[in-house]
């Protein structure tokens, strides 16, 4: 596989940061190269937060990208700076939730309830465990293997609510 760099957006709150963390982990147990910067506001909480990962078989040179081949975004605040980052031919993964923007005919766009689906009905959750989701939906699209995630996420204290998701995301 070349080279994949892939942006997870969000805001502050949804666990953005965290699956960043749980995918670079995955996918460096497995022998993969990765490299991963994030970025959030100074208040955090409800501001745009974005995790980049570049992924590759071979050392990544440099772990910066202007362009993402995959961009993730799971809240309408993140979209535009998600979007103008994302390849002319790359795949771009909203959340329902989010206005589905104008992109040019080589984009392809999916669209699932991420947030919907993995709130479990909490009060003031902005979609915690929808990143987590998202990621178990690019493992079923083949980005990456999903027993890599699934034993990644298997364990620490949120270890049960963190496998549900993956489930959900590889379920769509």
């Amino acid at each position: 596989m070349a080279e994949l760099r892939l942006r997870l957006s969000g805001i502050g709150g949804q666990g953005i940061v965290f699956s960043g963390r749980l995918l670079a982990q995955a996918l460096a147990e497995e022998g993969r190269e990765v490299a991963l910067r994030y970025a959030y506001g100074a208040e955090v909480m409800g501001t745009p937060v974005h995790a980049e990962l570049a992924i590759s078989e071979e050392p990544i040179l440099c772990p910066y990208f202007s362009r993402a081949d995959v961009a993730v975004v799971l809240h309408a605040k993140a979209l535009a700076e998600a979007l103008s980052g994302l390849s002319s031919s790359g795949l771009l993964v909203l959340d329902s939730s989010v206005p589905k923007p104008r992109v040019a005919e080589s984009v392809r766009v999916e669209v699932r309830p991420f947030v919907a689906r993995s709130t479990k009905g909490r009060p003031g959750d902005p979609g915690r465990l929808a990143p987590v989701a998202a990621l178990g939906f690019l493992a079923k699209l083949g980005f990456f293997p999903f027993e890599s995630i699934l034993r990644a996420a298997s364990s620490g204290r949120s270890a049960q609510e963190n496998v549900e998701a993956l489930q959900i995301g590889f379920a769509f």
